[in-house]
């Protein structure tokens, strides 16, 4: 297996931080919510929101770009970050696919909320890859990485953050 396709690592002391961003985020209302994408099975995989809806996320959005910035051996300036939230509620799961439409050159997700046996994060690779998500963690992979999750067993909402990132053209 080539790891040079994903690494795993974990954000320290997020505790605080993911149990404000997983309330605040069961507090949206419609308004909050800039766009909704990718309905499959009857439920919206990207949530986008309004960057004052959630401020606080602002904290883990930076730890992600730093990481990155690590991986790709770039300096963060040079990188454009988009980001998404993914809820799954219980029976919920999501589909086959990979984020290699544009210009991206790297993908991941951070777990905010992990109920226990909430779905498994699955890496499409020579061999499946299959990643038991915790909170805090981050996986960063390859764009063109086929991945889906598998169905959430559990009686609660798994709260995570999707993102892709691109190399600014002055990056040269």
């Amino acid at each position: 297996m080539n790891k040079d396709l994903y690494v795993i690592k974990t954000l320290e002391q997020t505790e605080d931080i993911n149990n404000v961003i997983f309330q605040k985020y069961n507090d949206l209302k419609e308004a909050d919510i800039e766009r909704k994408s990718h309905l499959f099975h009857g439920r919206y995989e990207n949530i986008y929101i309004k960057d004052t809806s959630i401020p606080e996320i602002q904290d883990i959005i930076e730890k992600l770009k730093q990481e990155a910035a690590l991986f790709l051996n770039i300096q963060k300036a040079y990188l454009k970050f988009g980001f998404w939230f993914n809820a799954m509620s219980p029976g919920d799961q999501t589909t086959l696919h990979c984020h290699d439409d544009f210009d991206e050159v790297l993908s991941g997700v951070y777990y905010i909320k992990v109920p226990e046996q909430s779905g498994n994060l699955i890496l499409h690779m020579e061999k499946q890859l299959e990643i038991q998500p915790k909170e805090g963690m981050i996986v960063l992979f390859s764009p063109c990485l086929k991945h889906h999750v598998t169905i959430n067993n559990s009686k609660q909402i798994r709260l995570s953050i999707g993102f892709n990132v691109t190399v600014l053209n002055n990056a040269d």
